[in-house]
This record gives C-alpha cells, sequence and structure tokens, in this order.
C-alpha cells in the first residue's frame, strides 16, 4: 500500500508535468499569434456563409499598388476539380474571421452569391476601373473606400 506521503509527491508531480505541458503548449500558440495576418494563411482559407453552408477557398488577394492594403480578396466557387470555377471579387470590409481564425465568414448566401460579379479564372477584370468597382461595393452593400469615390467624381467630370 503506498503511504500517503509518496501518493502526495507524486500526485505533485504529476500535476506539476501538467501545467509545464499547458505552459510550453500556449507559449507555442502565443508566438503564432503575433496579431500578423499573413497573406500565405489567407489564400487557401475555407470560406462559409453566415448559414454555415461552404462558399469555396480564397484564391488570391488584390492589392492596391499606390497604397499597399488589400482592396480584395478572390473567392473560387463553383467548379469541380478546377473545371469550371468561377472567381468572385470580396471586398475587404466585408470578410470575417471564425473566433478560431480558421475560416473567413460572409454574410452572403450561395444562392445569392451566385450573382455576384465574377469572372472566369483566365480572364481577370480590371480592378482599377470605376464602374467595375462600384458594381462590386454595391453587391456586397458597402461604401467605397474613400480613395475610390474621389476617384470616380474626378472621372464623372
Amino acid at each position: 500500500m503506498m503511504k500517503r506521503s509518496e501518493w502526495r509527491m507524486r500526485y505533485t508531480l504529476l500535476m506539476g508535468l501538467l501545467v509545464a505541458m499547458v505552459l510550453i503548449s500556449t507559449g507555442a500558440e502565443a508566438r503564432d499569434k503575433t496579431g500578423v495576418l499573413k497573406a500565405s494563411n489567407v489564400i487557401g482559407m475555407k470560406v462559409e456563409s453566415t448559414e454555415g453552408k461552404s462558399l469555396g477557398k480564397i484564391k488570391d488577394l488584390v492589392l492596391d499598388p499606390e497604397e499597399g492594403d488589400v482592396q480584395y480578396a478572390v473567392l473560387d466557387f463553383g467548379g469541380f476539380l478546377g473545371i469550371k470555377d468561377k472567381y468572385f471579387v470580396v471586398p475587404w470590409e466585408v470578410i470575417h474571421f471564425t473566433p478560431n481564425g480558421k475560416k473567413i465568414l460572409l454574410d452572403v448566401s450561395k444562392r445569392d452569391l451566385k450573382n455576384a460579379p465574377g469572372f472566369d479564372k483566365n480572364h481577370w477584370p480590371d480592378f482599377s476601373d470605376a464602374q467595375q468597382q462600384v458594381t462590386i461595393y454595391e453587391f456586397y452593400e458597402v461604401p467605397l473606400p474613400q480613395g475610390e469615390q474621389q476617384d470616380q467624381k474626378r472621372e464623372e467630370h
């Protein structure tokens, strides 16, 4: 039979090991959670509707060459094994990450997404075209970023 002092010692040792394992794994997670969002983590990320339906994966990111900001995420949706894929341009402002950061949520249904501004993977649109920008932002019901609004006003005059 084990003495009470031996039992306490083993229990303390076991608890110490358990705490050490938790601290080590938490430290590793903290190093990975620097708050920096890497493009390599976003590209390929699964996208779901707020209803939990799969909408595809992020295929690419479109950057503003002057500002260096992400303007759009390109969503790959609708094809099978790369055949008949259709890409959709999603303004960065409507991208929301799940709490665990492993998926992207879009407040759009599959049915509505089929009517979203999209393009063939071999024929990318001109993202600097003001009308194209208006069409994209209006579909997702978000205002154009300030710079695009000013550019559009200049083109109208």
